[in-house]
């Protein structure tokens, strides 16, 4: 049954706003490609059955994963979006914008797990090993060689989870 519940699950693992294209600037073309390539490989699995979305609730490709998930839900009820946080006080430090995209997310989630009561380093690293534990596929964005996401992907591979890094996506392009 578990090997079945992970084949119709996919995780999201990808770098802060700072790493991102234009550092996360929508208006820009390079996140516009982004945006387009996550589109293309989230549909993609939906293609191949998968029906649950795995997102670890962080600024930057977190957040844009879960909201483009939460946008296709709407045309697609059987899709679920399934929150890993790392702790109830993930998003303290943030600014108002963040913390008010951060709620809706959480608001619309089919369900939330948090890795301990608060966010600290181990908490974040086993919220990352629970994403690829509950998955049978990853989608993300790596491009810098260090931290959370290199180590998420790592562990994916180290795992036997396909890994589709959409910054490959973008040479390409």
């Amino acid at each position: 049954m578990q090997d079945r519940f992970k084949q119709v699950s996919c995780c999201f693992t990808g770098h802060r706003p700072d790493a991102l294209p234009a550092h996360g600037d929508d208006s820009s073309e390079e996140m516009q490609q982004l945006l387009y390539c996550l589109g293309r490989a989230v549909e993609a699995a939906i293609e191949d059955g998968v029906t649950n979305f795995y997102v670890g609730g962080a600024q930057g490709f977190d957040t844009l994963a879960a909201e483009y998930v939460l946008r296709q839900r709407v045309l697609r009820p059987a899709l679920s979006l399934r929150l890993a946080l790392p702790g109830q006080n993930q998003s303290s430090g943030w600014n108002a914008r963040d913390k008010a995209r951060y709620q809706a997310i959480l608001e619309e989630a089919d369900e939330v797990w948090y890795a301990a009561e608060l966010c600290s380093p181990e908490s974040m690293r086993r919220r990352n090993r629970y994403l690829v534990d509950q998955a049978g596929r990853c989608i993300a964005y790596l491009r810098r060689m260090r931290g959370g996401t290199l180590y998420t992907v790592n562990y994916a591979l180290d795992s036997g989870i396909p890994v589709d890094n959409l910054a490959e996506h973008l040479l390409d392009l």
